[in-house]
């Protein structure tokens, strides 16, 4: 799976990074939003996984941009705000799923297997409504 990974982290990214690479996936990432949107423009991943809370452009905004480029690419915001009401902003704003920080390599991993099981169910239906 192509994925764009956007945090502010450079820790974050690395880690999380060799650990997506290592179980077969493509990865970008990006340090801000602004980069992200220049990565998408050029290319766009099959998810975006954005921390929320960045300097300049935070994982809300990201995602309404990303939203107008591609109205249904899966978002997978991560936070280290643990409230509901993050949690809700971002569902309201079309995300895909939101993951609590420090996050395990697994449960992002379980997310992104989640993704790709139903993008293969909605294929396989178009597929058959086509038959």
């Amino acid at each position: 799976m192509n994925i764009l990974l956007v945090d502010d982290d450079s820790t974050f990214l690395r880690v999380m990074g060799d650990a997506l690479r290592d179980r077969g996936h493509h990865l970008r990432a990006a340090s801000n939003g602004h980069d992200a949107l220049e990565m998408l423009r050029q290319d766009c991943p099959d998810i975006v996984i954005s921390d929320l809370e960045m300097p300049e452009m935070g994982g809300i905004e990201l995602m309404t941009k990303a939203h107008e480029l591609a109205p249904n690419l899966a978002v997978v915001i991560l936070s280290a705000v643990g409230n509901a009401a993050s949690s809700s902003l971002a569902f309201q704003h079309g995300a895909y799923g939101y993951l609590q920080k420090p996050c395990r390599v697994e449960g992002l991993i379980e997310g992104i297997r989640r993704l790709q099981d139903s993008t293969r169910r909605s294929t396989v239906h178009e597929v058959r409504s086509l038959i």
